[in-house]
């Protein structure tokens, strides 16, 4: 698959109505004919979170790649962020695609929500991979809460907040990057507060033991929002789960090394 252009990729969404009213927005990319793979985004990113990665991921793979609620292109409604209610719409989106089972890819939120997607509807699941992933709640404190508890609307695109969180431990693409921090302001100052704060008061610690598919944990060596000390906890609660640690990447290991990352998904999802 050759890469898509920065400037057409939010061109190629198409729209799903589930059932329950949310309209979720979405990409689908690579071999239609191929095993589904759900990419999952984290925190105000978009399905343009998985555009490095994609045609390193593509070959024989059908990639989805949908907006969460509340985000990109998806609707904004003034409520239900929390963890099982952005799960449930994962659900009723792949129920909408005729999909009955998928390998779920999530990074950062996206992780916790490939957590309990695989915890609540463990048929549908094939392999989960777990990146940047914390499986503890975030506490209400230091500088990612301080400065969203202060966002007001319009959100400054080129601000200094916007600008360090939609960045690297390594450098990317800046191309990818000004339409990644557009996207990231475009989130009302609501849906950033809901959110994060939803987190906080969600724990999925006692439910990672009812995970039953297959798990890869990916971790950035300098990640600082998913620690060395989170991915143990969840190592040693999802049985047979297996841990990546990579030399010199951060939180957002699939926007710094694209390439890499494709790999050990490629391997661990081709595994028998």
């Amino acid at each position: 698959m050759k890469p898509m252009s920065q400037d057409d990729f939010a061109s190629s969404k198409q729209g799903c109505l589930l059932p329950n009213g949310i309209r979720i927005a979405y990409v689908e990319l690579g071999d239609l004919r191929g095993t589904p793979v759900l990419l999952l985004h984290g925190f105000t990113d978009s399905a343009r979170s998985w555009s490095l990665v994609a045609p390193c991921l593509a070959a024989g793979l059908r990639l989805i790649a949908p907006d969460l609620r509340g985000h990109g292109h998806s609707d904004k409604p003034e409520g239900c962020y929390a963890i099982p209610e952005l799960a449930h719409d994962l659900r009723l989106f792949l129920a909408e695609l005729g999909i009955a089972q998928a390998h779920v890819v999530g990074h950062s939120l996206g992780g916790r929500l490939a957590q309990a997607v695989a915890e609540r509807w463990p048929q549908i699941v094939r392999k989960i991979v777990l990146m940047s992933t914390s499986p503890v709640p975030r506490e209400r404190a230091g500088w990612l809460w301080n400065n969203i508890v202060g966002l007001r609307d319009p959100i400054d695109p080129d601000g200094d907040f916007v600008r360090e969180w939609c960045t690297g431990t390594v450098p990317v693409d800046e191309e990818f990057l000004i339409h990644v921090r557009r996207e990231c302001a475009a989130v009302p100052a609501r849906i950033w507060h809901s959110v994060y704060y939803e987190q906080t008061a969600y724990d999925p610690l006692p439910l990672l033991r009812d995970i039953s598919a297959p798990t890869l944990i990916m971790r950035g060596e300098h990640d600082d929002i998913a620690t060395s000390e989170h991915q143990s906890q969840m190592l040693a609660a999802i049985g047979g789960a297996k841990l990546i640690t990579l030399p010199g990447l951060g939180h957002n290991m699939h926007w710094e090394a694209p390439d890499l990352v494709a790999g050990h998904i490629r391997s661990f999802l081709q595994r028998a």
